[in-house]
């Protein structure tokens, strides 16, 4: 889940670029088309972050005596 969730972040970077560089949109349009992409973005960073403490956590049961 953690390469799926790094990819996908990729992906968006290269998005963002190309309508960064999209010479046909004006200004308003590529932050409309970006906006989405920026949300997404910081939701999958943000899932990333919480999904590397759990792969980082050692989960140890207590019910064996410790």
């Amino acid at each position: 889940m953690i390469n799926i969730i790094n990819e996908r972040i990729d992906e968006i970077k290269d998005e963002v670029m190309k309508l960064v560089d999209n010479q046909k949109l004006s200004l308003t349009q590529k932050n409309a088309l970006m906006q989405p992409l920026v949300e997404e973005k910081k939701v999958m960073e943000h899932t990333l972050v919480y999904l590397e403490k759990i792969k980082n956590t050692n989960y140890k049961g207590l019910c064996g005596g410790g």
